[in-house]
C-alpha cells in the first residue's frame, strides 16, 4: 500500500513538473503559436524513475500544459503523444536494471532513447498538424520540430547526470 501511494504521489508531482516546465518555461518559435520547452526532459526523467506511471504523468502534465498555455486545441493530441514519449525510457531503464542489477538514469540506452522519443514527437505532431490543419502545412513546419527534442535531450542528460550523482533512485525507489 505504501509503495503504491508513493508511486501515485510521484506521478502527480511529475505531472505538475511537466506542466510547469512545458507551459511556463518556454521559448516562442513564432510559428503557429508554437514554442520550445523543456517539459519533455521531465517526461524522459519520469520514464526512468516511475516506470509505466510515467505515461500517466506525461499525458496529464502535457495536456494540462496546453490548457494552461492557452492552446487547449492541442491538449488531446498531446495527451496521446506525450505518453508515447515516455515508453522508450521506461523500456530502456527496465532493460538496464534487469541486466546491470542497478538503476541509473543516464546510460547509453537512455541517451539513444532521446532520439527515438524525439522522432515520436516530430511524427506525432506532424500527424496532429495534418489532421487539424493540412498535411501540406504540417510538412512545412515539421522540420522546426527538431529543436524541441534536442533541447529536451540536453536538459535531460544534464539533470539525469546530476541526479545520478546524488543517487536520487535510492530516495525515490527505496533502493
Amino acid at each position: 500500500m505504501k509503495s503504491n501511494l508513493k508511486k501515485i504521489t510521484l506521478t502527480a508531482v511529475f505531472a505538475a513538473i511537466i506542466a510547469v516546465m512545458t507551459a511556463y518555461i518556454k521559448i516562442p518559435t513564432g510559428i503557429n503559436g508554437g514554442y520550445v520547452h523543456v517539459g519533455d526532459s521531465m517526461i524522459y526523467l519520469a520514464g526512468c524513475l516511475l516506470g509505466p506511471y510515467a505515461a500517466i504523468a506525461a499525458s496529464i502534465g502535457g495536456a494540462l500544459a496546453d490548457i494552461l498555455a492557452g492552446a487547449p486545441i492541442w491538449a488531446i493530441p498531446t495527451a496521446i503523444i506525450k505518453p508515447l514519449n515516455s515508453i522508450p525510457f521506461i523500456i530502456a531503464t527496465a532493460y538496464y536494471v534487469k541486466h546491470k542489477d542497478r538503476h541509473r538514469i543516464i546510460h547509453l540506452s537512455t541517451i539513444l532513447m532521446t532520439i527515438v522519443s524525439g522522432l515520436i514527437t516530430i511524427v506525432g505532431y506532424y500527424i496532429a498538424d495534418g489532421i487539424m490543419f493540412s498535411f501540406e502545412t504540417a510538412l512545412l513546419i515539421s522540420p522546426l520540430g527538431i529543436i524541441q527534442p534536442v533541447g529536451s535531450a540536453l536538459v535531460f542528460i544534464a539533470v539525469g547526470f546530476a541526479l545520478d550523482k546524488v543517487n536520487i533512485q535510492k530516495h525515490i525507489l527505496n533502493k
